[in-house]
């Protein structure tokens, strides 16, 4: 297996695992396993001379390939996938390939007027009122969102937008807060 590039976001990560017959006897009973796989490896070329005996000298090509969630993006660890390869007549052999994960959490906020008239202050003790959107534009789920806002007499009050419930700001959401 090769290295794979850097992801910075789900989705399909594609693998070729080539296992050589390198010997001087033909190996028979040969068994692929692959970490990530999940059983999607396949067997694509090379298994040519007799079905199921990797013939000496000859290279069996497979194919396997791991779904990359955005629970991966959220740990940030590479993802090392270990291929190994038993036979009746060989030790088990194992290769691997490592996908760098790339975090890049990142959040606008924009905070508006809610109503036009508030806009102009004519009057002491006026109240105005605002909006707040926080947007999470990066790549990976924030956690411990805290919005302050100096100018407001308390604490934003968080309106919408954390649609599963756990105060997590996840990659596709937008939470909206309100303020005086």
């Amino acid at each position: 297996m090769v290295d794979l590039e850097v992801i910075s976001a789900p989705g399909r990560l594609n693998y070729t695992i080539t296992v050589v017959n390198t010997g001087n006897v033909d190996i028979n009973n040969v068994v692929l396993s692959d970490d990530l796989a999940n059983g999607t490896e396949n067997l694509e070329s090379g298994d040519a001379v007799d079905p199921g005996v990797l013939n000496v000298g000859e290279t069996w090509v497979y194919s396997a390939t791991y779904d990359a969630t955005q629970a991966d993006i959220n740990a940030g660890d590479d993802l090392v996938n270990v291929a190994g390869v038993t036979t009746d007549q060989t030790a088990r052999k194992t290769d691997d390939a490592t996908s760098t994960v790339q975090q890049n959490p990142s959040l606008t906020i924009v905070k508006d007027l809610t109503n036009a008239d508030d806009a102009v202050v004519d009057t002491a003790g006026e109240t105005i009122e605002y909006t707040i959107t926080v947007d999470n534009t990066g790549n990976q789920d924030l956690t411990t969102v805290v919005l302050d806002d100096d100018f407001a007499d308390a604490l934003p009050t968080y309106v919408s937008g954390d649609t599963n419930t756990d105060d997590i700001l996840d990659t596709d959401e937008t939470w909206i807060y309100s303020a005086v």
